[in-house]
């Protein structure tokens, strides 16, 4: 498959398009003297440059959640955009005016709201007055960078299904920010009827009373910190020091954004140094640690002291990350 801009000619009832002699060669033999389908740009591909395009196939829009528009809540929350990169970058790469209409369009091209990707001229008209066109569009562009972006973290070559996201969301730490709709249609249960109705059902029926979040929750595996008032080593004139460990509580940790510079590749769970915590030849509690990315864990290192000069104190670091835990759920 081949994506190329037409070049729209009305009066002359003609469409041109410039593939350039390597994409020339290639629609010539896609053709072998037949003809080719010409045909609108699936959403999906919205923001692909023009050229040869790897997917062998074109994406079957029946099975696409692009038309969710549940999801807009989900996409648009501050903590899941994070995980899903730069919506800017992912509009600064369509390569048109979204709102073309077949006539002038100039050859610069803006961001209109950070949610549009515009020309110049059509930048101007709707500042002046907006358009329904425009809103919708923008709505689309947050539902397809979204989908695309999971669907890309999860390195799949085909759309993504509802149960997909969901695994998408608990790896990320932000199940807790889906619709309860969404996971309701999950764990297939059902809504329930309205009790001014005539629909009658059995008291026996447990799907009407399950409670969807409250499920994904469990499942999610929340890291359960056992709290013992009065433990036998306290009793002990010389008890043995225990380290706490979880590697689930640290893959959640590696989970989350760099606490300097906010990216999502790359983390790692670094452990509390100095402080008190971190001694020759031992690791601190894994409770005590915060995300970083792995170039900045390096820095970090290198300098110890000159790293926190910088950046703050691990100590503020390591509380918002406990704290986080906490808010999510991850720690109970």
């Amino acid at each position: 498959m081949i994506i190329l801009q037409p070049f729209l000619q009305p009066d002359l009832g003609l469409m041109m398009f410039k593939p350039g002699k390597t994409l020339l060669s290639e629609l010539v033999k896609m053709s072998q003297g037949n003809r080719l389908i010409v045909m609108p740009l699936p959403e999906e591909l919205v923001n692909v440059p023009s050229g040869k395009v790897s997917r062998s196939v074109i994406p079957d829009s029946s099975k696409s959640l692009v038309d969710d528009i549940r999801l807009l809540e989900f996409f648009n929350h501050i903590d899941v955009q994070k995980r899903l990169g730069s919506f800017k970058h992912w509009l600064e790469r369509i390569p048109h005016c979204q709102l073309s209409d077949g006539e002038y369009c100039d050859k610069n091209l803006t961001v209109l709201d950070n949610a549009v990707r515009v020309c110049w001229h059509h930048d101007n008209q709707e500042r002046k007055s907006r358009s329904i066109e425009t809103e919708s569009i923008a709505q689309r562009n947050v539902l397809v960078w979204g989908l695309e972006s999971v669907r890309s973290q999860l390195r799949l070559d085909r759309h993504i299904s509802l149960p997909e996201l969901c695994w998408w969301s608990v790896v990320n730490g932000v199940y807790e920010h889906l619709p309860q709709s969404i996971v309701d249609d999950v764990f297939g249960v059902k809504k329930k009827p309205d009790t001014n109705g005539l629909v009658i059902r059995r008291e026996s029926d447990e799907r009407f009373e399950l409670n969807s979040k409250a499920i994904l929750k469990e499942r999610a595996g929340a890291v359960k910190l056992i709290v013992d008032d009065e433990p036998p080593a306290m009793f002990m004139s010389r008890p043995k020091e225990i380290t706490w460990q979880s590697e689930r509580y640290l893959k959640f940790v590696r989970s989350l954004p760099c606490v300097v510079t906010g990216k999502t590749e790359g983390v790692v769970a670094h452990h509390l140094i100095g402080h008190g915590e971190g001694k020759m030849g031992a690791k601190t509690h894994d409770l005590f640690t915060m995300p970083l990315n792995a170039d900045e864990h390096r820095k970090f290192h290198d300098d110890p002291k000159g790293w926190e000069s910088k950046h703050g104190s691990q100590l503020f670091y390591v509380k918002q990350t406990i704290k986080k835990a906490l808010e999510l759920g991850a720690l109970s």
